[in-house]
């Protein structure tokens, strides 16, 4: 079966408590509805912030992101989704969390898909260079053996976790 942001769940609660993070993000309502709870019970003192895209009333075909509900003004905030591509939404969502005044911005996904290494984009020198840390689990080894670690990404093992999961 595969592994899901509920089974990678405990790696990035067991990382939350050795950094400055003290606000989790979610990119949309479906993340929101899926995760929010886990993170409320395990860290209640966590504040959260929602994203979600809004249509332009000029033009049908432009969405932006916007912050729904939640204040991440002076805050360090984790943006959790499921999966990255190229990272549209989330490099959208982290942008307007620093508009709104996030003192930092960071990511967790479980699956790092990255297509023709889109990974580039995300690291200090690229056009995506918005995350402090970029946490992604080894889902996919294929892809993350040549993630370099250090840059802003943190791969979290997760190989004991699927192992108990079976």
């Amino acid at each position: 079966s595969l592994a899901t942001l509920h089974t990678a769940f405990p790696l990035i609660l067991d990382k939350i408590p050795s950094t400055n993070i003290d606000c989790v993000a979610f990119p949309d309502d479906g993340a929101e509805k899926r995760f929010r709870s886990y993170f409320k019970q395990a860290l209640p003192d966590l504040q959260t912030v929602v994203c979600g895209k809004k249509r332009d009333p000029f033009d049908p075909l432009k969405r932006s992101v916007v912050i729904k509900d939640g204040d991440c003004k002076g805050k360090n905030v984790l943006i959790i989704d499921d999966m990255v591509q190229s990272g549209g939404t989330l490099v959208e969502c982290g942008k307007v969390l620093k508009k709104h005044g996030a003192e930092s911005v960071n990511a967790f996904v479980t699956h790092g898909i990255f297509p023709r290494d889109s990974y580039k984009r995300f690291l200090k020198d690229g056009d995506r260079s918005i995350f402090d840390k970029f946490f992604v689990t080894n889902s996919n080894p294929t892809v993350i053996a040549d993630i370099p670690e250090g840059d802003c990404f943190k791969v979290l093992d997760m190989t004991d976790l699927v192992v108990k999961d079976l």
